[in-house]
Protein backbone atom coordinates (compact mmCIF):
# COMPACT_ATOMS: atom_id res chain seq x y z
CA UNK A 1 0.00 0.00 0.00
CA UNK A 2 1.24 3.48 -0.87
CA UNK A 3 2.21 5.40 2.27
CA UNK A 4 1.14 9.00 2.63
CA UNK A 5 3.82 11.20 4.22
CA UNK A 6 2.54 13.81 6.62
CA UNK A 7 2.70 17.40 5.39
CA UNK A 8 1.72 20.53 7.27
CA UNK A 9 0.57 23.99 6.20
CA UNK A 10 4.11 25.18 5.53
CA UNK A 11 4.93 22.13 3.39
CA UNK A 12 1.71 22.74 1.45
CA UNK A 13 2.63 26.38 0.87
CA UNK A 14 6.11 25.42 -0.37
CA UNK A 15 4.58 22.86 -2.75
CA UNK A 16 2.00 25.37 -4.02
CA UNK A 17 4.71 27.92 -4.66
CA UNK A 18 6.91 25.48 -6.58
CA UNK A 19 3.96 24.12 -8.56
CA UNK A 20 3.34 27.67 -9.81
CA UNK A 21 7.03 28.45 -10.43
CA UNK A 22 9.73 25.83 -9.96
CA UNK A 23 12.55 28.41 -10.02
CA UNK A 24 11.23 30.35 -7.02
CA UNK A 25 14.19 31.11 -4.74
CA UNK A 26 14.40 29.69 -1.24
CA UNK A 27 14.84 33.28 -0.05
CA UNK A 28 11.42 34.27 -1.38
CA UNK A 29 9.77 31.09 -0.09
CA UNK A 30 11.28 31.68 3.35
CA UNK A 31 9.92 35.23 3.43
CA UNK A 32 6.45 34.12 2.30
CA UNK A 33 6.34 31.28 4.84
CA UNK A 34 7.85 33.24 7.72
CA UNK A 35 10.65 30.74 8.30
CA UNK A 36 14.41 30.69 7.73
CA UNK A 37 16.07 29.86 4.41
CA UNK A 38 17.70 26.86 6.12
CA UNK A 39 14.27 25.59 7.21
CA UNK A 40 12.97 25.90 3.64
CA UNK A 41 15.97 23.96 2.34
CA UNK A 42 15.46 21.19 4.91
CA UNK A 43 11.74 20.88 4.08
CA UNK A 44 12.50 20.90 0.35
CA UNK A 45 15.01 18.06 0.74
CA UNK A 46 12.52 16.09 2.86
CA UNK A 47 9.78 16.49 0.25
CA UNK A 48 12.19 15.00 -2.30
CA UNK A 49 13.28 12.22 0.08
CA UNK A 50 9.65 11.30 0.83
CA UNK A 51 8.97 11.08 -2.90
CA UNK A 52 6.35 13.81 -2.93
CA UNK A 53 8.46 15.93 -5.29
CA UNK A 54 9.97 13.77 -8.04
CA UNK A 55 10.92 16.28 -10.73
CA UNK A 56 11.33 19.92 -11.75
CA UNK A 57 10.33 20.65 -15.33
CA UNK A 58 9.30 23.29 -17.80
CA UNK A 59 6.47 22.40 -20.15
CA UNK A 60 7.11 22.89 -23.86
CA UNK A 61 4.77 24.61 -26.32
CA UNK A 62 4.77 22.44 -29.48
CA UNK A 63 3.39 25.25 -31.66
CA UNK A 64 6.55 27.26 -31.02
CA UNK A 65 8.53 24.37 -32.53
CA UNK A 66 6.53 24.35 -35.76
CA UNK A 67 3.86 21.80 -34.84
CA UNK A 68 0.54 23.18 -36.05
CA UNK A 69 -1.77 20.57 -34.52
CA UNK A 70 -1.85 18.71 -31.21
CA UNK A 71 -4.47 15.99 -31.02
CA UNK A 72 -5.84 13.26 -28.79
CA UNK A 73 -5.99 9.96 -30.68
CA UNK A 74 -8.53 7.42 -29.44
CA UNK A 75 -8.02 4.07 -31.16
CA UNK A 76 -10.31 1.05 -30.96
CA UNK A 77 -8.80 -2.35 -31.65
CA UNK A 78 -9.14 -5.85 -30.26
CA UNK A 79 -7.55 -6.38 -26.82
CA UNK A 80 -5.06 -8.92 -28.16
CA UNK A 81 -3.79 -6.42 -30.75
CA UNK A 82 -3.23 -3.46 -28.40
CA UNK A 83 0.51 -4.13 -28.19
CA UNK A 84 0.90 -4.33 -31.97
CA UNK A 85 -0.96 -1.07 -32.53
CA UNK A 86 1.05 0.68 -29.80
CA UNK A 87 4.33 -0.52 -31.31
CA UNK A 88 3.14 0.63 -34.76
CA UNK A 89 2.42 4.11 -33.41
CA UNK A 90 5.69 4.44 -31.53
CA UNK A 91 7.86 3.12 -34.36
CA UNK A 92 6.30 5.15 -37.15
CA UNK A 93 5.57 8.50 -35.49
CA UNK A 94 8.26 10.17 -33.39
CA UNK A 95 5.98 12.86 -31.98
CA UNK A 96 3.45 10.59 -30.26
CA UNK A 97 3.07 9.93 -26.52
CA UNK A 98 1.10 6.71 -25.99
CA UNK A 99 -0.84 6.46 -22.73
CA UNK A 100 -2.09 2.90 -23.31
CA UNK A 101 -5.61 1.65 -22.58
CA UNK A 102 -7.93 4.49 -21.67
CA UNK A 103 -11.70 4.44 -21.14
CA UNK A 104 -13.44 3.06 -24.22
CA UNK A 105 -10.21 3.21 -26.24
CA UNK A 106 -7.80 0.29 -26.42
CA UNK A 107 -4.96 2.67 -27.29
CA UNK A 108 -4.90 6.36 -26.44
CA UNK A 109 -2.20 8.82 -27.46
CA UNK A 110 -1.35 12.50 -27.72
CA UNK A 111 0.33 13.45 -30.99
CA UNK A 112 1.81 16.56 -32.61
CA UNK A 113 1.85 17.23 -36.36
CA UNK A 114 3.47 19.97 -38.45
CA UNK A 115 0.54 20.45 -40.82
CA UNK A 116 -3.03 19.48 -41.59
CA UNK A 117 -1.76 17.31 -44.43
CA UNK A 118 0.64 15.46 -42.13
CA UNK A 119 -2.23 14.86 -39.69
CA UNK A 120 -4.55 13.65 -42.46
CA UNK A 121 -1.90 11.30 -43.85
CA UNK A 122 -1.22 9.84 -40.39
CA UNK A 123 -4.92 9.19 -39.72
CA UNK A 124 -5.36 7.54 -43.12
CA UNK A 125 -2.27 5.44 -42.47
CA UNK A 126 -3.64 4.31 -39.11
CA UNK A 127 -7.03 3.53 -40.64
CA UNK A 128 -5.31 1.27 -43.15
CA UNK A 129 -3.80 -0.79 -40.32
CA UNK A 130 -5.65 -4.13 -40.22
CA UNK A 131 -5.72 -4.13 -36.42
CA UNK A 132 -7.37 -0.68 -36.11
CA UNK A 133 -11.18 -0.75 -36.06
CA UNK A 134 -11.90 2.90 -35.38
CA UNK A 135 -10.04 6.19 -34.75
CA UNK A 136 -11.38 9.30 -33.06
CA UNK A 137 -9.37 12.52 -33.32
CA UNK A 138 -9.77 15.51 -31.03
CA UNK A 139 -7.70 18.57 -31.96
CA UNK A 140 -6.57 20.78 -29.09
CA UNK A 141 -7.89 24.30 -29.66
CA UNK A 142 -7.01 27.73 -28.19
CA UNK A 143 -4.62 26.49 -25.53
CA UNK A 144 -1.84 23.96 -25.61
CA UNK A 145 -1.67 22.62 -22.10
CA UNK A 146 -3.96 24.33 -19.63
CA UNK A 147 -2.51 23.26 -16.30
CA UNK A 148 -4.04 24.75 -13.16
CA UNK A 149 -1.82 23.13 -10.56
CA UNK A 150 -2.58 25.95 -8.11
CA UNK A 151 -5.98 24.30 -7.63
CA UNK A 152 -4.50 21.17 -6.08
CA UNK A 153 -6.03 20.55 -2.65
CA UNK A 154 -3.78 19.06 0.02
CA UNK A 155 -6.48 17.92 2.42
CA UNK A 156 -8.54 19.48 5.22
CA UNK A 157 -5.52 20.13 7.44
CA UNK A 158 -3.58 21.85 4.68
CA UNK A 159 -5.92 24.39 3.18
CA UNK A 160 -4.24 27.00 1.05
CA UNK A 161 -5.10 30.27 -0.61
CA UNK A 162 -8.06 30.55 -2.96
CA UNK A 163 -6.92 29.92 -6.54
CA UNK A 164 -6.62 32.89 -8.84
CA UNK A 165 -9.78 32.87 -10.94
CA UNK A 166 -8.23 34.93 -13.72
CA UNK A 167 -8.25 32.75 -16.81
CA UNK A 168 -4.81 32.38 -18.39
CA UNK A 169 -4.35 33.54 -21.96
CA UNK A 170 -3.95 31.09 -24.82
CA UNK A 171 -0.44 29.91 -25.60
CA UNK A 172 1.09 31.47 -28.71
CA UNK A 173 0.74 29.45 -31.91
CA UNK A 174 3.62 31.20 -33.69
CA UNK A 175 6.81 29.30 -34.46
CA UNK A 176 9.75 30.65 -32.48
CA UNK A 177 13.11 31.54 -33.99
CA UNK A 178 15.62 29.32 -32.23
CA UNK A 179 19.18 28.25 -32.89
CA UNK A 180 20.93 25.18 -31.52
CA UNK A 181 22.06 26.98 -28.36
CA UNK A 182 18.47 28.03 -27.65
CA UNK A 183 17.34 24.44 -28.09
CA UNK A 184 20.05 23.15 -25.76
CA UNK A 185 19.04 25.63 -23.07
CA UNK A 186 15.36 24.79 -23.51
CA UNK A 187 16.09 21.06 -23.36
CA UNK A 188 18.12 21.36 -20.15
CA UNK A 189 15.50 23.49 -18.40
CA UNK A 190 12.56 21.41 -19.61
CA UNK A 191 14.11 18.41 -17.86
CA UNK A 192 15.48 20.23 -14.78
CA UNK A 193 13.79 23.59 -14.27
CA UNK A 194 15.99 24.68 -11.34
CA UNK A 195 19.30 24.21 -13.16
CA UNK A 196 21.44 27.30 -12.33
CA UNK A 197 22.10 29.57 -15.30
CA UNK A 198 25.79 29.58 -14.38
CA UNK A 199 25.99 25.79 -14.76
CA UNK A 200 24.25 25.91 -18.14
CA UNK A 201 26.69 28.63 -19.25
CA UNK A 202 29.67 26.50 -18.24
CA UNK A 203 28.32 23.43 -20.03
CA UNK A 204 27.62 25.36 -23.24
CA UNK A 205 30.76 27.52 -23.13
CA UNK A 206 28.91 30.84 -23.17
CA UNK A 207 28.41 33.62 -20.61
CA UNK A 208 25.82 33.48 -17.86
CA UNK A 209 24.45 36.78 -19.16
CA UNK A 210 23.92 35.18 -22.56
CA UNK A 211 22.05 32.25 -21.00
CA UNK A 212 19.76 34.59 -19.04
CA UNK A 213 19.07 36.67 -22.16
CA UNK A 214 18.16 33.56 -24.17
CA UNK A 215 16.05 32.17 -21.31
CA UNK A 216 13.98 35.36 -21.16
CA UNK A 217 13.33 35.01 -24.89
CA UNK A 218 12.31 31.35 -24.53
CA UNK A 219 10.15 31.70 -21.44
CA UNK A 220 6.52 32.08 -22.42
CA UNK A 221 6.54 31.30 -26.15
CA UNK A 222 8.57 28.05 -25.90
CA UNK A 223 8.86 27.16 -22.21
CA UNK A 224 5.41 27.72 -20.74
CA UNK A 225 4.77 26.44 -17.23
CA UNK A 226 7.74 26.05 -14.86
CA UNK A 227 6.70 23.56 -12.20
CA UNK A 228 7.62 20.63 -10.02
CA UNK A 229 6.23 17.16 -10.66
CA UNK A 230 4.63 15.36 -7.74
CA UNK A 231 3.65 11.79 -6.87
CA UNK A 232 -0.08 12.27 -6.34
CA UNK A 233 -0.35 9.00 -4.45
CA UNK A 234 1.86 10.46 -1.73
CA UNK A 235 -0.63 13.35 -1.45
CA UNK A 236 -3.58 11.00 -0.91
CA UNK A 237 -5.00 10.95 -4.43
CA UNK A 238 -6.31 7.59 -5.62
CA UNK A 239 -7.53 8.20 -9.16
CA UNK A 240 -8.07 10.57 -12.08
CA UNK A 241 -11.44 11.33 -13.62
CA UNK A 242 -10.91 12.23 -17.26
CA UNK A 243 -14.02 13.67 -18.87
CA UNK A 244 -14.88 14.43 -22.47
CA UNK A 245 -17.89 16.60 -23.19
CA UNK A 246 -20.09 17.87 -25.98
CA UNK A 247 -21.33 21.32 -25.05
CA UNK A 248 -23.37 24.20 -26.38
CA UNK A 249 -20.71 26.14 -28.29
CA UNK A 250 -22.45 29.45 -27.61
CA UNK A 251 -22.06 28.84 -23.86
CA UNK A 252 -18.40 27.75 -23.98
CA UNK A 253 -17.05 30.83 -22.09
CA UNK A 254 -19.59 30.38 -19.27
CA UNK A 255 -18.92 26.63 -19.08
CA UNK A 256 -15.18 27.22 -18.92
CA UNK A 257 -15.63 29.81 -16.17
CA UNK A 258 -17.74 27.41 -14.10
CA UNK A 259 -15.25 24.59 -14.48
CA UNK A 260 -12.32 26.71 -13.41
CA UNK A 261 -14.02 27.05 -10.00
CA UNK A 262 -14.00 23.29 -9.33
CA UNK A 263 -11.37 22.09 -6.83
CA UNK A 264 -8.82 19.61 -8.17
CA UNK A 265 -9.90 20.14 -11.78
CA UNK A 266 -6.38 20.88 -12.97
CA UNK A 267 -6.59 20.47 -16.76
CA UNK A 268 -9.10 22.00 -19.17
CA UNK A 269 -8.58 21.73 -22.92
CA UNK A 270 -10.95 22.92 -25.63
CA UNK A 271 -11.31 20.51 -28.55
CA UNK A 272 -12.32 20.43 -32.19
CA UNK A 273 -13.65 17.06 -33.26
CA UNK A 274 -15.53 14.26 -31.53
CA UNK A 275 -15.77 16.29 -28.30
CA UNK A 276 -15.68 20.00 -27.48
CA UNK A 277 -13.83 19.85 -24.17
CA UNK A 278 -11.60 17.62 -22.11
CA UNK A 279 -10.74 17.92 -18.42
CA UNK A 280 -8.91 16.08 -15.65
CA UNK A 281 -10.03 15.94 -12.02
CA UNK A 282 -7.89 14.47 -9.22
CA UNK A 283 -9.80 12.23 -6.81
CA UNK A 284 -9.19 11.25 -3.20
CA UNK A 285 -12.23 8.96 -3.00
CA UNK A 286 -15.44 7.75 -4.61
CA UNK A 287 -17.21 10.64 -2.91
CA UNK A 288 -14.96 13.04 -4.85
CA UNK A 289 -15.91 11.25 -8.08
CA UNK A 290 -19.64 11.50 -7.39
CA UNK A 291 -19.34 15.16 -6.44
CA UNK A 292 -17.24 16.05 -9.50
CA UNK A 293 -19.56 14.14 -11.83
CA UNK A 294 -22.63 15.92 -10.52
CA UNK A 295 -20.91 19.32 -10.61
CA UNK A 296 -19.93 18.84 -14.26
CA UNK A 297 -23.32 17.52 -15.37
CA UNK A 298 -25.17 20.40 -13.65
CA UNK A 299 -23.31 23.12 -15.59
CA UNK A 300 -25.75 24.79 -18.03
CA UNK A 301 -24.82 24.01 -21.63
CA UNK A 302 -23.43 20.52 -20.99
CA UNK A 303 -25.04 18.29 -23.61
CA UNK A 304 -23.19 14.99 -23.22
CA UNK A 305 -20.42 13.93 -20.83
CA UNK A 306 -18.29 10.78 -20.79
CA UNK A 307 -16.13 10.16 -17.71
CA UNK A 308 -13.30 7.64 -17.45
CA UNK A 309 -11.60 6.80 -14.16
CA UNK A 310 -7.98 5.62 -14.07
CA UNK A 311 -5.37 5.14 -11.33
CA UNK A 312 -3.24 8.23 -10.67
CA UNK A 313 0.14 8.49 -12.32
CA UNK A 314 3.24 8.57 -10.15
CA UNK A 315 4.45 11.77 -11.86
CA UNK A 316 2.30 14.82 -12.64
CA UNK A 317 2.20 16.89 -14.73
CA UNK A 318 3.51 14.80 -17.63
CA UNK A 319 6.11 16.51 -19.81
CA UNK A 320 4.33 15.53 -23.04
CA UNK A 321 6.26 17.59 -25.56
CA UNK A 322 9.84 17.62 -24.25
CA UNK A 323 10.86 15.12 -26.95
CA UNK A 324 10.04 17.70 -29.64
CA UNK A 325 13.10 19.71 -28.63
Amino acid sequence: MQTKPRIDQTDAKILKTLLREARTSFTKIAKDCGISIGAVRMRYKRLWKDGIINGEIMLVNPHSLGFEHVIDLGITTTPEKEKEVTEFLESKYKHVSVAGHFGKYNVFAVAAFHSTQELTDAVQDLESNAHVKRIETMIWADSVYMEHMEKLVFGPLCTTETPNKTLPSATTREEARMDQVDRQIARKLSQNARTPFRRIAQELGISTKNVIHRYKKLRGPVLTLSTITVDLRKLGYQAFAFFYAKVSRSKMPEIYSEMIKMPNLVVIIKHIGTYDMHGTVFLHSFEDLFEATESIRRIPGMEHVEIYVTPVWERWPPNLFVSLL
